[in-house]
């Protein structure tokens, strides 16, 4: 998978790699404000609701890790059907 990987290029693997930051960073800045607005007493066991918003956090973003795989998936097969660059031989048009 090493020659395949470095067939895709650059700018996609950034994007790839900003994309699985904000996979982890969005879903866990989302639960902690929303542990830090929510109010104890709405609930009988606060703890339970603040243990659901941590499973919710962590489902969406293996969730979004495992749409960010499936795209870097898609483009190493891209980047195997596309398979190597080859010179050929210029076209012979302006022989007569």
């Amino acid at each position: 998978m090493g020659r395949l990987w470095k067939q895709v290029p650059r700018v996609v693997k950034q994007r790839l790699g900003w994309a699985a930051a904000g996979c982890v960073a969005v879903p866990w800045v989302l639960a902690e404000v929303a542990k830090t607005a929510y109010q104890p007493g709405l609930a009988n066991d606060p703890d339970h609701v603040r243990r659901f918003i941590d499973i919710l956090a962590i489902s969406a973003g293996v969730f979004a890790l495992s749409m960010v795989f499936t795209v870097a998936l898609g483009c190493v097969l891209v980047a195997a059907m596309k398979g190597p660059t080859y010179l050929g031989d210029a076209f012979p048009a302006d022989r007569p």
